[in-house]
């Protein structure tokens, strides 16, 4: 994995986040309304007892538009970045459109793809980006997860919803630090968590849809489970030891928002109460790469962060990918 001490190489700064969730909720009884049993214990075994849809005219896009606008009057834009796995289109990328939509100038914007890690990665790419030259870089995670399981098994389709979380990073200025960032992926697990078709590998077919190989599959979902956990544990044990610190020196853990009963176990085995765990995702649903700068959002705006706190986002996806970002919030007089 990719260690990276930022404080050690300048003052970068995730400015301000801003998230945006679409209109419509709908809750795990309504999705499942034919089967009241099934609904009560989805409920049970994921603790998501609701999430948002994007409507029908809305894509990644609308979502990620959204989540950025405000930022653009936090400074220059220098970049923009996109990490999603639900583009509006298999080409071109999304980002271009988004930077369009914003009235944003002829500046780079590309997507990334990191699955549920995505936010993690974006905000990595963007304390490089702005250490080597630029002078804001906006940085999103966006997701309409919603059109990828409307086919799937019921205990694949109550997981996920759709939303955006996106951040202004620049040097120097107000908001949270970024003090280091640790990065990578394990090939291992590529096929655990998949969509099988519309890609060169099994492009799509009549076939692939009667098929439904365009739905997100995971076939053993015990064996994912403990392995997002682990995933979870090993990845911030690693993180805090090269940082000379401990689980004890992190004042709020922001992780992907996978379910609750993960994010249970997750705080259990790291021995950290459940007032220093942010969970937000009963009612949001797993919103893959957006889900943890979400769950930021959420900790800002519910009062959950304390000036010069230390912040770590934990975030692992499909592929398999992770990444870990630890943040000090300003200051009662930053």
């Amino acid at each position: 994995m990719n260690f990276t001490r930022f404080d050690v190489l300048g003052d970068v700064r995730l400015r301000a986040i801003s998230a945006h969730l679409p209109e419509k909720a709908i809750t795990t009884a309504e999705l499942f309304s034919d089967d009241p049993t099934l609904a009560a214990n989805l409920i049970r075994l994921t603790g998501i007892e609701s999430r948002r849809y994007a409507a029908p005219s809305e894509a990644t896009s609308d979502m990620a538009i959204a989540a950025a606008r405000p930022l653009l009057a936090l400074g220059p834009v220098d970049r923009l970045l996109l990490a999603t796995v639900s583009p509006d289109y298999p080409s071109p990328a999304t980002a271009p459109l988004v930077q369009h939509a914003l009235g944003l100038p002829q500046i780079p914007a590309m997507d990334l793809s990191a699955a549920c890690a995505g936010f993690g990665y974006a905000i990595d790419l963007a304390a490089r980006c702005a250490l080597t030259g630029d002078r804001g870089v906006i940085a999103i995670a966006a997701e309409v997860r919603s059109r990828a399981v409307a086919a799937a098994r019921p205990g694949i389709r109550c997981l996920f919803g759709d939303g955006a979380a996106a951040g202004y990073v620049a040097l120097g200025g107000g908001g949270y630090r970024i003090l280091a960032t640790m990065v990578g992926a394990d090939g291992t697990g590529h096929q655990a968590v998949r969509v099988e078709a519309g890609g060169t590998r099994h492009p799509t077919t009549t076939e692939t849809i009667a098929c439904n190989m365009h739905s997100l599959a995971m076939e053993d979902g015990p064996t994912i489970f403990f392995t997002a956990i682990d995933g979870f544990v090993d990845l911030a044990r690693k993180f805090v030891a090269e940082l000379s610190l401990t689980m004890e020196d992190i004042d709020l853990l922001v992780p992907h928002q996978a379910n609750v009963r993960i994010l249970e176990r997750v705080a259990r085995r790291l021995n950290l109460p459940t007032d220093k765990t942010i969970v937000c995702v009963q009612h949001t649903g797993n919103v893959g790469g957006a889900s943890a700068g979400l769950a930021l959002a959420h900790a800002e705006a519910s009062g959950r962060i304390r000036p010069g706190a230390r912040i770590l986002l934990l975030t692992a996806g499909a592929g398999y990918t992770m990444a870990a970002v630890l943040l000090e919030a300003p200051t009662a007089s930053a």
